[in-house]
């Protein structure tokens, strides 16, 4: 189970009124087949310290994120939590420690299950309003995943007292049922290529759990609140990753003439074991955008990395994007965007971080705001981390500028 906040954007009053049934159908029933019909994961960038550039042996999800594996809790027990003195080393692949349910419950090998559980709590402070405190449970939620030969469903479905409503399912203002992801995949050239159908997270960027970052924020691409529903084709062998999706909408918004249509894309190449670098692009289009009521393209392009360097316990990640809003008949927002992110594990499972990063996106050439992360994450047990954040922004406009302090403190559990 996983605790983790998030920013989203509120949806307009006419986004919300969705046709929740096929949404729903498509969950449970991909769920129920993912549960019932019963084969063989990390979200994090900087793994790639371990000699880890492809996703696929560790994710159900080709690109990353999503449940684990049997072979991405291993890793995950192995490698990347914090092991104590004295700990016995684990000779078998995967220890009872790293399965679901830490073994209580044994799964037949096609059928994987994961619970995720996030809850926040929030401290912000922005200038000349006050200081807001809350907490906020950020995910409830069950995954899982079926994989019968080169067959692969998997789906989500969880609960959110509050917000995630571009994932809900039903229709209340409040405390809905979600599904964030559920999709069905057919793998060929022993699965190297794979092409899925249904709710997915979209290939763009670095899969990171920054989703409040900028970079994320703004293109749309986080994998706390931006799946869309579409087409993928994604390729995943020796040095290369790459996936293309034609995305048709999020059936969770409504009236259709809200939803984007186009696609979204990256590739990425290991140059070396612990070296990868990438490009990405996306264009939608939406007949009316919910902020503007106008004919809206969505255009992102940009390039991104991951480096192990040659300082063992560091790792470098980033991206730069370029992104162009182009409402018709008005002045277009575009400008460039990124993050620089370096990852210290001066212990494993204990990682200092420090991010920054820059947005430049507006009308008519606007200033740079810029932001600081510095966030420390402890992975002290199987299943278990907690992380802490210090974030100052300073946002920079035409109307002036403002700064903004946020502390946060997430903790992460899963099943």
């Amino acid at each position: 189970m996983s605790l983790r906040i998030s920013f989203a954007t509120a949806l307009g009053p006419r986004e919300l009124r969705a046709p929740r049934m096929l949404p729903l159908l498509i969950a449970l029933v991909s769920l129920f087949v993912s549960t019932f019909c019963a084969r063989d994961a990390h979200a994090f960038a900087s793994t790639i310290r371990h000699g880890y550039t492809q996703c696929v042996p560790c994710h159900v999800d080709p690109s990353g994120a999503g449940p684990l594996t049997a072979y991405g809790r291993a890793i995950a027990d192995e490698a990347i939590r914090m092991r104590f003195p004295g700990e016995a080393e684990q000779a078998e692949d995967s220890p009872p420690s790293a399965a679901f349910l830490w073994g209580a419950i044994p799964l037949p090998d096609q059928l994987i299950l994961q619970g995720d559980v996030r809850y926040a709590h929030l401290e912000q402070k922005v200038e000349a309003v006050p200081v807001m405190s809350r907490g906020i449970w950020m995910q409830l939620d069950m995954g899982a995943a079926l994989r019968l030969g080169a067959f692969t469903a998997s789906a989500s479905l969880g609960y959110a007292p509050e917000g995630a409503r571009a994932a809900a399912i039903t229709n209340s203002a409040d405390k809905n049922l979600i599904s964030r992801y559920h999709w069905v995949g057919y793998s060929f050239l022993d699965g190297a290529l794979s092409l899925r159908a249904g709710r997915m997270n979209l290939p763009y960027g670095l899969r990171v759990i920054e989703h409040t970052s900028w970079v994320r924020a703004t293109t749309r691409t986080s994998i706390d609140a931006h799946q869309q529903y579409g087409l993928s084709v994604a390729w995943m062998k020796g040095p290369i990753r790459a996936e293309l999706m034609g995305i048709i909408g999020n059936f969770a918004v409504s009236p259709d003439e809200f939803r984007e249509r186009g696609y979204s894309a990256y590739v990425e190449v290991a140059l070396a074991p612990k070296l990868a670098l990438g490009a990405t692009g996306l264009t939608t289009f939406r007949k009316l955008d919910p902020a503007t009521e106008k004919r809206t393209l969505h255009h992102a392009y940009g390039v991104f990395g991951r480096y192990a360097t040659p300082w063992e316990p560091l790792v470098l990640t980033g991206e730069f994007d370029y992104n162009v809003e182009s409402p018709r008949y008005a002045k277009r927002r575009q400008g460039v965007l990124g993050f620089l992110q370096a990852d210290v594990e001066f212990i494993q499972g204990m990682h200092a971080i420090a991010t920054g990063e820059l947005s430049s996106v507006g009308v008519d050439s606007p200033p740079v705001s810029y932001g600081a992360w510095l966030s420390y994450a402890w992975f002290f047990l199987p299943h278990a981390d907690l992380r802490v954040d210090s974030i100052v922004q300073h946002f920079d406009s035409a109307a002036g500028s403002r700064e903004a302090y946020t502390f946060l403190m997430q903790g992460h559990f899963f099943l």
